[in-house]
């Protein structure tokens, strides 16, 4: 794989985990991270969450495409595919 195709992925990945704890630290009332993961887990609401914390992405693919650096769009795209391979099963079981 290209260097700039992995930091694309890396980038891809990492990003809706950090919009889960910015949704954790301003959308709930100060609940711990993995305290509202449970919580999400035992609701069966996981998937939903997971859905909105993957728009980031959007934003980054959109980035990466204006700034001309298509080969770490690429990345991204890639690793939202695998968020949604996630979801899909997680919706399933």
């Amino acid at each position: 794989m290209n260097k700039n195709i992995t930091k694309g992925v890396l980038i891809g990945i990492i990003a809706p985990i950090a919009a889960y704890f910015v949704y954790v630290a301003f959308g709930t009332e100060g609940a711990d991270p993995i305290h509202m993961y449970h919580q999400l887990v035992a609701m069966q609401k996981i998937s939903h969450v997971l859905s909105l914390s993957v728009l980031i992405n959007l934003l980054l693919f959109f980035m990466k495409l204006k700034t001309n650096r298509d080969e770490q769009a690429k990345g991204v795209l890639f690793a939202t595919f695998i968020y949604a391979f996630i979801i899909v099963i997680l919706k399933l079981i």
